[in-house]
């Protein structure tokens, strides 16, 4: 977890300096966000604020998302295995 608030950024500058890779939009970013909040939330990597503020991004969060995306594509081969 992050020892400070200061090691966490904005959404949209995550996106722009680091996740470009596993997202080219904000939109795919937030679409990803909407499908994993409660994990995202509870690894504390995520920090999600209302209104303009604009929800926050953790130093290991790149970290978590590949996680995910690695878990989701072993899900989808044992899926496609299965059929």
């Amino acid at each position: 977890m992050a020892e400070s608030i200061s090691d966490f950024i904005l959404a949209r500058r995550w996106v722009n300096e680091q996740g470009a890779g596993a997202f080219p939009s904000f939109a795919s970013l937030e679409w990803f966000i909407r499908h994993h909040r409660a994990e995202l939330v509870e690894s504390g990597q995520l920090i999600v604020r209302r209104g303009s503020s604009g929800t926050l991004i953790g130093p290991k969060f790149g970290d978590l998302v590949l996680d995910i995306l690695r878990r989701e594509s072993r899900e989808t081969v044992a899926r496609q295995a299965a059929a």
